[in-house]
């Protein structure tokens, strides 16, 4: 059977892991947010072209 002051390096380094492993988990959902920030982004540029181009187009017409 394991001592206490084992146990307790053992919790310590499960604790341990356990906040490197949240950290990594944040600073991917960081670059995730990111990357959804410049796809809407891109998105809105693309629709606003579009909207745009199909507007000049019916003027043209006109």
């Amino acid at each position: 059977m394991a001592s206490e002051s084992e146990l307790r390096r053992e919790i310590a380094d499960e604790r341990r892991e356990l906040t490197n492993a949240v950290a990594e988990l944040r600073a991917e959902i960081e670059q995730t947010a990111e990357r959804g920030k410049k796809l809407g982004i891109k998105v809105s540029a693309a629709t606003a072209v579009a909207v745009l181009t199909r507007i000049a187009v019916r003027l043209r017409k006109r």
